[in-house]
């Protein structure tokens, strides 16, 4: 049975180094906690068992080091339960996730044991199902590598796992003297940053996150004449990210536009300037009651790449002839960051004019007072 909740798991160093006669093998282990939706979730604990002992296939032997703590939803609390078994609650009873919300489980201060090999850590939950019934659920077995010692490159993380739209980040890292070293992430060209070393540390602040973003880095060097690469990964989950979609499916209810907006219009000849906040459409009429007194109204869009001012207009009069009551309308598309124009007028007699701004999304046209 799959769990309810998702689960990332990162380690650090990445991977897991064993411990040597110089160095005690220290190491954390980051578990994100995620609900991937469509509904809440409320789960009465989580476990989190670390396998103990001193063979290829456990990951410590001195389990009562651990420290467990949790951050970036402050509703949940971790504690050891002993024997390298966590469990993770809510603060109160009930609590839940709402889709896409997710916490941060930090197992730290871990000795890893002198033995290569790989560990399979184990994640259960139990939840309820609305009819008071306890459900236990396991996620399956999580394989961790434990490898030598031998590594140029270790502790690769972010200050902060989890940021808001716009928000940066910190990266750290522990490196050697020797190596070249090369940063990715996103969509961005690669990036040397051996001069972010001091003293074999590493620090590079990242720009703006706007999305979440995976973060790479690749140590090269020559050992024995032989090229060497070694490399970390980490990611940073960024909320209410900016989205780039191909294919989208929704679950729910979808709005494409804003609230509308009157502009212009009325009965009086006037001009009316705008900029818009997003791309939207105008549509709009205007009516007289005189087939002989034509009434205009026209729409000029100026966006922002110069030389590329459209014109929209319409006439109110059919010069083949008609009947009274004469209406004619358009519909102007409009890109965001375009001013707009709008001037309505008659050769005489009574008109009535009337348009309206539709933006995809929340954006509005703001008045630019002449």
């Amino acid at each position: 049975m799959t769990t309810a909740l998702s689960y990332a798991i990162h380690t650090s160093p990445a991977p897991l180094r064993v411990a040597t006669d110089t160095s005690d093998g220290h190491a954390a282990l980051r578990i994100t906690v995620t609900n991937p939706g469509p509904g809440p979730v409320t789960c009465d604990t989580i476990t989190v068992a670390v396998p103990t002992g001193r063979g290829t296939d456990a990951l410590t032997a001195a389990p009562e080091t651990i420290t467990a703590r949790t951050e970036g939803h402050g509703d949940w609390e971790a504690e050891h339960r002993g024997g390298g078994v966590f469990r993770v609650r809510p603060a109160l009873p009930g609590t839940g996730l709402k889709p896409g919300e997710q916490f941060v489980l930090t197992l730290d201060d871990i000795v890893v044991n002198e033995a290569v090999g790989t560990v399979t850590l184990g994640i259960s939950e139990v939840s309820g199902d609305g009819n008071g019934l306890s459900h236990e659920r396991a996620s399956g077995s999580w394989k961790l590598a434990k490898s030598p010692a031998e590594a140029m490159l270790e502790d690769f993380v972010p200050d902060r796992p989890v940021v808001t739209n716009g928000e940066t980040v910190t990266l750290t890292w522990k490196g050697i003297d020797g190596p070249d070293y090369v940063l990715f992430y996103g969509d961005q060209p690669p990036q040397t940053v051996n001069d972010c070393m001091v003293d074999g540390h590493g620090t590079w602040p990242s720009p703006a996150l706007h999305d979440t973003t995976a973060f790479m880095l690749l140590a090269s060097t020559e050992k024995d004449s032989v090229p060497v690469t070694y490399g970390l990964t980490t990611a940073v989950t960024v909320r209410v990210p900016d989205l780039e979609v191909g294919s989208l499916d929704a679950n729910g209810v979808v709005r494409l536009f804003g609230r509308t907006q009157e502009i212009a219009g009325g009965t009086q000849s006037g001009t009316w300037t705008y900029t818009a906040d997003t791309d939207g459409v105008i549509t709009g009429y205007i009516k007289t009651n005189q087939n002989g007194a034509p009434a205009t109204l026209n729409v000029f869009v100026t966006p922002p790449e110069p030389d590329k001012r459209q014109k929209f207009a319409t006439q109110s009069w059919d010069v083949r002839g008609g009947t009274e009551n004469q209406e004619a309308s358009l519909l102007v598309p409009v890109p965001r960051g375009s001013t707009v124009s709008v001037v309505q007028k008659t050769d005489g007699g009574a008109f009535t004019a009337a348009l309206t701004w539709f933006p995809f999304g929340s954006g509005s046209l703001q008045v630019i007072e002449p």
